[in-house]
């Protein structure tokens, strides 16, 4: 009947290690997700004001004239393909580089 308690209490005790270790990996995991979300972020950051820049560069459009609508409508379209390019499997290697960086501070 002794032997019947302590197997009852090693049991008890490694499952309350195996859902430390789950819950551990769960949270890194976690963690892990939201740095890549937050280097992917950046690089669409970094993307966006180097179109921003690179927009400026160009002269006036001749056939259409620059008006506040014209100049919201380019902005959320920089913003947009910013996005996507920081989203895409061939991104400049920002959010790659960041995130090898900063991975083991997790």
């Amino acid at each position: 009947m002794d032997i019947d308690i302590v197997n009852q209490n090693l049991a008890k005790a490694n499952i309350g290690k195996i859902k430390k270790q789950t819950s551990d990996f769960v949270s890194d995991r976690l963690k892990e997700k939201e740095l890549k979300e937050a280097c992917a972020g950046f690089e669409a950051i970094f993307l966006h004001t180097m179109i921003k820049s690179m927009r400026e560069t160009l002269p006036g459009d001749a056939l259409f004239k620059d008006s506040h609508g014209m100049d919201m409508y380019k902005s959320m379209y920089d913003q947009h393909l910013a996005d996507e390019l920081s989203k895409s499997k061939t991104s400049v290697g920002v959010k790659e580089f960041l995130y090898q960086q900063l991975k083991d501070s997790l």
